[in-house]
């Protein structure tokens, strides 16, 4: 029989669907009973590709079917192999229980793992005294100096490429000029969109989730959804994570990471904020927002 009752025409259709704990309830429970898991009525979590649910005191990741995902499969195989890593280097992470797949209406890859307890480098910050701001930005950087280490190829899904055309041929000279002047390593471990939600704040470990769009690339391009929105402007994160952090210059590397990122060019509109977007005015604001 088929547990998932619901039809999957389109993306749309999964969005809605992810978001329904009911329609995936039955599926869930075969799912535990088939790992030998006690089950509990699932409770839905908000993912922006998977659909996820908690259960008891574990939580499941249901990956969309290959038909409005083609690439499902590789979002999978990289949330496991992610997860493992962590666990290997000892990093903080929620830790993997089972992976694998059930043969339903729709074929569906589903990772279990117990999540991590705390609250998110968002919420901390809102009520944090400077002293635990500093602290905690030390600890972001001590783990990135761990977690953007290089690793073999591990992920298939090709990023989009970037048209830096959008800002005229000066700036893409310089761009060009800039990259050669600074060599980068293509394949570390990029977790790739490391904001507030996505570290959490634990009572002995910071800790990182949502790997599923991990990928080998440069280590800097990590450096802009932490320092552009994780930090969210505050100077006592900035201050801690340059105390601990392995870098010459910062700043270069934060201009790295935005010249080699396929949003590269909408990460850096929205931090100019509406002014028009020449090298010296990228170069200025880096300076102003890093205190260089």
């Amino acid at each position: 029989m088929d547990y998932f009752q619901q039809k999957i025409n389109q993306w749309s259709d999964w969005q809605v669907l992810s978001q329904n704990a009911e329609a995936f309830e039955p599926l869930i429970k075969q799912i535990y009973l088939s790992e030998n898991k006690p089950f509990k009525t699932p409770e839905v979590e908000a993912d922006p590709l998977t659909a996820v649910f908690t259960v008891g005191t574990t939580q499941i990741a249901i990956f969309p079917p290959s038909n409005v995902l083609p690439e499902t499969r590789e979002y999978y195989q990289t949330e496991r192999f992610s997860l493992t890593r962590m666990s290997r280097l000892q990093l903080g992470a929620p830790k993997l229980l089972h992976a694998g797949f059930i043969f339903d209406a729709y074929q569906f890859y589903y990772v279990i793992y117990q999540p991590l307890q705390g609250v998110s480098l968002t919420n901390f910050i809102l009520t944090a005294e400077p002293l635990a701001k500093s602290t905690l930005g030390r600890q972001i950087g001590t783990l990135l100096n761990q977690l953007n280490g290089e690793v073999a190829t591990f992920s298939q899904i090709a990023e989009p490429a970037a048209d830096w055309n959008v800002f005229g041929s000066e700036f893409v000279t310089a761009r060009t000029a800039w990259l050669a002047a600074h060599p980068t390593t293509p394949n570390c471990f990029i977790h790739g969109n490391l904001i507030g939600e996505n570290f959490i704040v634990t009572s002995g470990q910071l800790g990182v989730r949502h790997f599923s769009t991990a990928h080998q690339g440069f280590r800097q391009a990590e450096l802009v959804p932490i320092i552009l929105k994780a930090f969210d402007n505050e100077p006592d994160l900035l201050a801690g994570f340059k105390d601990t952090y392995q870098t010459a210059s910062l700043a270069d590397d934060l201009l790295v990471g935005l010249l080699v990122r396929a949003d590269g060019p909408d990460q850096i509109r929205a931090l100019l904020g509406g002014q028009a977007v020449d090298w010296e005015t990228l170069r200025e604001r880096l300076g102003q927002l890093l205190g260089d």
